[in-house]
């Protein structure tokens, strides 16, 4: 039997797309590129299955614009990603990219005040033809997105997920699999069961590869911006040199043995 699947919808919230785009502007800014371009720029080795998701999830935010090998940022993500935390400017390109999936739209029609609990969304969504757990990472994913938009911390903030096909990537081929044994699966993320449970309050707000057998997750809480951001690079800097400096014990070690070339052996 074949598959049952929810409607489209946004694989990621869009704050997970945001960061997804930020290497994306660091390397080309306005420049054309092509899909691959594009998601090896956001941490994939190869167009597989979950780097499609990725591209149609940014796409559905409008975050990027054009079609085939000339995609380039949108003017939206730009100023979301550059204008300072205050900027009227930044608030209004995030509110239009939050309500540019359809089915944020709708759900906005339908809860126009206040945020629905995230039982009460699920409900909804079922009614609307999804399966439960398709229901559920829309629900978050949305809650996500409003939240981010409203300037509050929040608890729905999920892994990439792979399964479902993200809302607005129609053109994105569905049937796009990873190839047995081709070096893409290299760039897979550890398994769910590697992955490190979210506190309430807590989200991710990037993550990538250290190298081919090392990836990581930066989670955090509260509002994150350039100050704090700058801060993180600093604390980095720092545990850097921490790790490049000699071990102690080590350099105790080698002072005591360095004229007695044969002590500690047996």
């Amino acid at each position: 039997m074949p598959k049952v699947r929810s409607p489209n919808y946004p694989s990621i919230p869009l704050g997970a797309a945001l960061e997804g785009m930020r290497p994306v502007f660091t390397n080309e800014h306005r420049n054309k590129m092509s899909r691959s371009v594009l998601a090896k720029h956001m941490g994939y080795g190869s167009l597989n299955g979950r780097a499609l998701a990725k591209i149609g999830a940014v796409r559905a935010y409008g975050l990027i614009e054009g079609s085939g090998d000339e995609l380039r940022i949108s003017d939206d993500a730009i100023l979301a990603l550059n204008a300072p935390a205050e900027s009227a400017e930044g608030q209004t390109a995030l509110s239009r990219m939050a309500l540019r999936p359809t089915l944020f739209q709708e759900l906005r029609k339908d809860f126009p005040d206040t945020l629905p609990s995230i039982e009460n969304l699920k409900f909804t969504l079922i009614k609307r033809g999804f399966v439960p757990d398709g229901a559920e990472k829309a629900a978050k994913n949305y809650l996500s997105t409003m939240n981010l938009v409203a300037g509050v911390p929040d608890p729905f903030n999920p892994p990439d997920e792979e399964e479902e096909a993200p809302g607005g990537a129609a053109e994105e081929p569905k049937n796009h699999k990873d190839p047995k044994g081709s070096k893409g699966q290299e760039f897979r993320n550890p398994p769910s069961g590697d992955k490190v449970k979210l506190m309430p309050g807590e989200r991710e707000l990037t993550s990538g590869l250290l190298s081919k057998g090392a990836n990581f997750r930066l989670i955090v809480s509260g509002q994150i911006g350039v100050k704090e951001i700058e801060r993180l690079i600093s604390k980095l800097e720092i545990d850097k040199e921490i790790l490049a400096e000699p071990d102690e014990a080590e350099d105790d070690l080698a002072d005591l043995y360095k004229d007695k070339p044969n002590a500690g052996q047996f």
